[in-house]
């Protein structure tokens, strides 16, 4: 055939099944939607084994220092799968049993609580408007019309929010088991996984393509790995800190305020403003006097993280300015979510670190 020819048909070729995959967009995206909600099991088995990764090879390492599995490499594999696991289920015994029901009880004494806290903070509010002759709004009719309003769609809909509550967790229990099978095959494989997928690379690419995404991977899992885990320390830290500095100022609900600030501190920039400000919200309705104790001790509590404790934990393992951060962060969270506020920055610092490579790159050679 030919050459001239078969460029010809290529072309037309790519271009009718262009022109049918964006007139049937709807269809490919619920196809895809469809695969990954089958594949849900093994991303997060990848997930887990990504993170359980790091004890894993720690304790890997220093059993292969100590020799004490002599050329027993699947023994010391299974010492160290074996003592990250134990940690990994320690902790989530431990969210579970220690922090879940204190949330809860924190969560249901508030509800419950409600109705007085929205008395108090209206008869501080009346005071307040009637020492400055403000206008005096009636505050609790609003709040009970709102409430009434609320009490006639609720018992509608728990029967299936009930239903879909029990089929989500069901959901999330068989994906997590599934995934912690899934976890263990890829860490005990790890090695022949990652040589079987650079030779499927090998192969598949021109050796230019190909040393260029072996680079981009050893990059992503750099900033990623070094990023996402030293997020979550840090924020465990935050999240103890706050605890024991509530508990001494004896802030009201100290154990659901910290999980709150430790929990959107793993968002960079924006995660400390996202669990202060409804804290500080609840908080002020409950005592004015409190939310302005809390908002000076977070203040301070967000200076030292800022200035010590993240540096140090973090050190300059994403490269990039403040501005960019922020950029990131808003651009991957409008687009992904909550999930792209925290990916959203290690993924701009491959793209930024990736791009100024080759800007440098090109610009020495037009030099020469």
């Amino acid at each position: 055939m030919d050459g001239a020819l078969k460029k010809y048909i290529l072309l037309i070729t790519y271009t009718v099944l262009l022109f049918f995959s964006f007139k049937n967009l709807h269809l490919i995206f619920g196809f895809l939607n469809n695969v990954l909600f089958l594949l849900n099991p093994f991303i997060y088995g990848f997930i887990l084994a990504y993170l359980i990764n790091w004890p894993f090879s720690f304790f890997n390492t220093k059993i292969k220092e100590l020799k004490l599995f002599k050329n027993r490499d699947k023994l010391s594999k299974i010492v160290s799968l074996i003592l990250s696991y134990i940690i990994f289920f320690c902790l989530v015994s431990f969210i579970i049993i220690i922090i879940v029901p204190q949330l809860i009880m924190s969560t249901q004494s508030l509800v419950n609580n409600s109705s007085h806290y929205f008395k108090f903070f209206e008869e501080t509010y009346r005071s307040i408007l009637l020492k400055f002759n403000f206008f005096n709004w009636n505050l609790s009719n609003a709040i009970e019309n709102f409430l009434a309003n609320q009490s006639y769609t609720v018992p509608h809909s728990i029967f299936t929010k009930a239903f879909s509550f029990v089929k989500d967790f069901t959901l999330i229990i068989y994906n997590f088991t599934i995934g912690i099978v899934a976890s263990i095959y890829f860490l005990f494989n790890k090695e022949k996984l990652i040589l079987q997928m650079k030779k499927l690379l090998f192969v598949s690419l021109n050796e230019k393509y190909y040393r260029f995404l072996k680079y981009i991977i050893g990059l992503s899992h750099e900033y990623f790995g070094r990023f996402i885990i030293g997020k979550i320390i840090d924020s465990v830290i935050i999240g103890f800190l706050c605890f024991i500095g509530t508990t001494l100022l004896n802030i009201p609900y100290a154990i659901l305020i910290s999980t709150v600030i430790g929990i959107t501190n793993i968002i960079p920039f924006f995660g400390p403003f996202l669990g202060a400000i409804p804290s500080i919200m609840i908080l002020f309705v409950i005592s004015p006097v409190k939310s302005i104790t809390f908002s000076i001790f977070i203040l301070i509590l967000q200076q030292i993280d800022g200035n010590i404790i993240g540096p140090r934990i973090l050190g300059k393992s994403i490269g990039i300015s403040g501005m960019f951060i922020m950029f990131s962060v808003v651009i991957g969270g409008g687009i992904f979510g909550v999930p792209g506020m925290l990916l959203g920055v290690p993924v701009f610092a491959v793209i930024y670190t990736v791009a100024s490579k080759l800007i440098n790159n090109r610009y020495e050679n037009l030099k020469k």
